[in-house]
């Protein structure tokens, strides 16, 4: 939760631009314009995107409200181009899709008409959309290809030929699609990297599934010593496909699935049992263990993708690994020492001065940090308002979402012992559409007795996970008496650990925030 914080009130603030290489500029772009015929009866009030931060790893959302007249516009901070799309409503997100490419510093304006039903037309002016207007108007899925490949029936080797032969197919496919549409050089290369990002996440959810086979009989058999089936898992050689995959192309950045790429090389069988063997589930972020995972990622990615160098999803990931060891080593009072022993490990420029730049900015953050202007901190002052002199402590959850409800569930007694406490409260936010559900009514009334309840429809949920700069829930945020955001705060699962160990947690915060 601390990271995502701090980025998320970074990008609010705004950075400037950085002496990288060409592809990689820190700079706002802005995407604005207009839907004709716009009425509130069309079923969505915002626009939104999920665009990821690939120097940290953290998926954001970028919400922009849609005016009375129809009109919208939405600051972006950027890293690097990127092309990605604005969804109209999850549940339709396949098809209500606003597809845009955007440049650091650019200002994009798009005229949207459904004309054609669920499915938009889209005209665009300024930025650099002309480099990629062919295309933008090609809707091509390639998410078809994460259930052929999770899906396979058959062995490891099996997997392999299926899987190269339908590598080589989707090439084709893109290239017969390319010059059908007569895209440039630069649309056919970005297409191609699209594809390859979610072939590769297709690809790896295959071995992926073999884990989960054995974690559902066994919990334990993924991380344990000796689990022959983990250890074949573990060979980088049995995954060719991966060195087939545009690695060192920037532009694999630049696609909304690379993110997913990057996840499923993250949590593969060679980059991570290893290190189950050794340490368990849980991990430290001492010198000696941040050195010893980024070893790891050096050593086996270049085995991976057959490579004299470490490619740049591995340098990104060790770029990771460093990040969430920051805020540990400033903690303890080691961070440049600690930050000196390991930044050799990045050999990619940009990445090099992003990982400085990430360790100045934490070192100079307060503990808490000011709610920015605007309608989803207004929100949230009144909530605030509701409790003076009390620490809240938002939690974010849903009916769909099982450990949130599970959280929930668990906590109910101690939370009610926090009830005689003047300086702490919990409120509790559903993303609920329907407050007059049963399953949600019954389920309030066993399990949230006495709290403070609160339903969000989807565009303030949207606007509170910009705010806050969270994607998945259960998600919670402290906020301090006089209306700031803890860096460090509070968790409902902290609760597990006892109530008086809950105490201490806050007793704590409080003397951080001294």
């Amino acid at each position: 939760m601390k990271k995502t914080i701090i980025t998320a009130l970074l990008a609010l603030v705004g950075m400037t631009g950085q002496g990288q290489e060409v592809f990689f500029r820190t700079d706002s772009a802005v995407i604005k314009g207009r839907i004709e015929g716009y009425s509130s009866t069309m079923g969505f009030q915002n626009l939104t995107a999920q665009v990821t931060d690939v120097f940290t790893g953290e998926l954001k959302t970028a919400t922009a409200e849609i005016r009375e007249d129809g009109t919208f516009e939405k600051r972006i901070l950027l890293h690097h181009p990127i092309i990605n799309w604005f969804y109209t409503s999850e549940i339709h997100i396949g098809k209500q899709q606003v597809p845009f490419y955007l440049c650091p510093g650019d200002t994009l304006d798009i005229t949207v008409s459904f004309r054609d039903g669920d499915v938009p037309d889209c005209e665009y002016r300024g930025g650099h959309f002309a480099e990629v207007a062919r295309l933008l108007k090609v809707r091509s899925d390639y998410l078809g290809l994460v259930k052929l490949c999770r899906f396979f029936e058959g062995d490891i080797e099996a997997y392999n030929r299926f899987a190269d032969s339908l590598y080589t197919d989707q090439r084709h496919m893109v290239d017969d699609i390319a010059n059908k549409h007569h895209f440039t050089s630069f649309e056919r290369r970005l297409a191609q990297c699209n594809m390859a990002a979610v072939f590769g996440t297709a690809y790896l959810s295959y071995f992926s599934q073999i884990q989960d086979k054995m974690a559902k009989d066994d919990p334990a058999a993924p991380y344990t010593a000796g689990n022959a089936m983990m250890e074949r898992l573990s060979l980088p050689e049995i995954y060719p496909l991966l060195r087939r995959l545009p690695n060192n192309d920037s532009l694999m950045l630049a696609t909304k699935f690379f993110q997913w790429y990057l996840n499923g090389l993250e949590f593969s069988a060679p980059l991570r049992y290893p290190l189950f063997v050794k340490r368990g589930t849980v991990w430290g972020n001492s010198r000696d263990e941040v050195t010893e995972q980024l070893s790891l990622y050096r050593d086996t990615g270049r085995q991976l993708f057959a490579s004299e160098n470490d490619v740049l999803p591995m340098q990104l990931l060790q770029l990771h690994s460093i990040n969430e060891a920051i805020g540990d080593w400033l903690e303890a009072g080691t961070a440049e020492e600690d930050f000196c022993s390991v930044q050799s490990f990045l050999t990619h420029p940009a990445l090099q001065k992003k990982a400085q730049q990430i360790l100045n900015e934490q070192a100079d953050m307060d503990a808490a940090l000011p709610l920015p202007a605007g309608d989803a901190a207004d929100f949230v002052k009144d909530i605030l308002a509701l409790y003076p002199g009390r620490y809240i402590v938002l939690d974010f959850w849903a009916m769909w979402c099982a450990p949130c409800k599970a959280e929930i569930r668990t906590t109910k007694d101690f939370r009610h012992r926090l009830h005689e406490r003047s300086d702490v409260k919990f409120v509790f936010l559903a993303n609920e559409h329907n407050p007059n559900r049963e399953d949600y009514l019954a389920f309030v009334r066993e399990n949230l007795e006495g709290e403070k309840y609160i339903i969000i429809d989807d565009n303030r949920f949207h606007q509170l996970q910009e705010l806050f700069g969270f994607n998945a829930i259960p998600f919670n945020v402290t906020l301090t008496p006089d209306g700031r955001i803890v860096r460090d705060g509070l968790l409902l699962r902290a609760a597990e650990a006892g109530y008086d160990s809950f105490i201490l947690m806050l007793e704590e915060m409080k003397e951080r925030l001294k």
